[in-house]
């Protein structure tokens, strides 16, 4: 966990901290019971100024969360791997103009020019989901899939799960690497977060997950595929049935982690210095109404709300949890802000979206009131 920034004092800033704005709204969203456990950090590029922690990590026997527990990121996953792309497209490994039918000539036709970096900007043309798992005996299968032009779509810009599995499949094809080393070597140690990991399994930091496959039976049954619904809690293990079937890890879910290590990976990208740098990030967030490289915009996102800047990014979990990085602020001596939310919900029918917005509300109060205190 970071090391929390600390106040120079004031009693308005100790009232702050009596108060916990934090803990009271974790308590409103886990007495809603929407969520079995959930940390909430707010933060700028240099320090955590608030976090708290509320729920059970594990219900039997009853275990607390903590703000070092990990959770399930699911899609919070794709922002590491489109920081570990543009890792690797600096280093020369494996640049982000590379044509997919560079890296797979048997690609289907109107996949074969699109760029790797087309695939994290969810602008390959391929669809937003499919049950690979059952679809498919194999992950050579998948990736045969994949490939073969039977998921592309005709809507343009689409939200793309298999976008991400794409490209983790290219730079295994193409760097001779499996992608949890890739992960583990070119991104998580250096930049220092040891605390994410692909699939840990029953450790006792991992929070169990209580989420159901209803979500990805109703998607798959559209198609025409049945998968049937199951409701076991899972602990270490990825709630997405993609990523499990494709070993644990794929490019668009599978890591797990805590609330301080997306803070981290935040941090990064607001002001580079381990990994990234600002051309490269500049160059990322370029471009596009709904999508950067690895990020959602807050144009038309309704997990952002009124709270963050058109400058701002973010992205969300199926899980639950949520970052939003705001850029806003830097220019005037400031530091940006940082919005975390690890958790784990309940069910998919639960919405987390106006909960997230109301969380962004009081994440910019919460930094602005400390950044009051530090001022006096």
């Amino acid at each position: 966990m970071p090391e929390r920034r600390r106040s120079r004092g004031g009693t308005g800033a100790r009232r702050h901290h009596e108060e916990r704005p934090l803990g009271g709204f974790l308590g409103e969203l886990h007495g809603s019971g929407g969520i079995t456990a959930a940390v909430a950090l707010v933060g700028d590029a240099h320090a955590v100024v608030a976090a708290d922690v509320i729920g059970l990590a594990v219900a039997d026997p009853a275990t607390p969360a903590t703000v070092d527990t990990r959770f399930d990121y699911a899609s919070l996953t794709k922002p590491w791997t489109a920081t570990l792309a543009i890792v690797l497209d600096r280093a020369r490994v494996l640049p982000l103009a590379t044509r997919i039918g560079d890296v797979f000539p048997r690609a289907h036709e109107r996949l074969a020019p699109r760029r790797l970096g087309e695939l994290l900007r969810h602008g390959a043309g391929l669809a937003a989901w499919a049950p690979l798992y059952a679809r498919c005996k194999t992950s050579g299968e998948a990736l045969e899939l994949l490939l073969s032009g039977d998921l592309l779509t005709e809507e343009g810009e689409v939200y793309s799960d298999l976008g991400y599995i794409l490209w983790g499949f290219a730079a295994e094809a193409a760097i001779g690497v499996a992608l949890a080393r890739l992960f583990e070597e070119r991104l998580l140690k250096p930049l220092g977060a040891r605390d994410v990991a692909p699939s840990p399994g029953p450790v006792a930091d991992v929070a169990e997950s209580r989420l159901s496959n209803e979500r990805e039976a109703e998607l798959a049954s559209i198609g025409g595929v049945v998968v049937p619904v199951t409701a076991e809690a899972r602990r270490g293990v990825p709630q997405d049935g993609n990523a499990r079937f494709l070993g644990g890890l794929a490019g668009h879910a599978g890591l797990f982690g805590t609330a301080g290590a997306l803070w981290k990976l935040g941090s990064e990208w607001l002001e580079p210095r381990a990994v990234l740098d600002r051309t490269c990030v500049e160059a990322a967030l370029e471009g596009g109404d709904r999508f950067a490289l690895g990020w959602w915009r807050p144009k038309g996102h309704q997990n952002a709300g009124p709270a963050v800047s058109a400058r701002s990014f973010g992205m969300v979990g199926f899980t639950g949890g949520g970052l939003w990085i705001d850029p806003r602020g830097s220019e005037r001596g400031g530091h940006g802000s940082i919005a975390v939310l690890a958790a784990h919900r309940t069910s998919s029918s639960f919405d987390m979206a106006p909960w997230r917005r109301r969380f962004h509300r009081l994440a910019a109060d919460v930094l602005a009131t400390a950044r009051s205190a530090v001022a006096v």
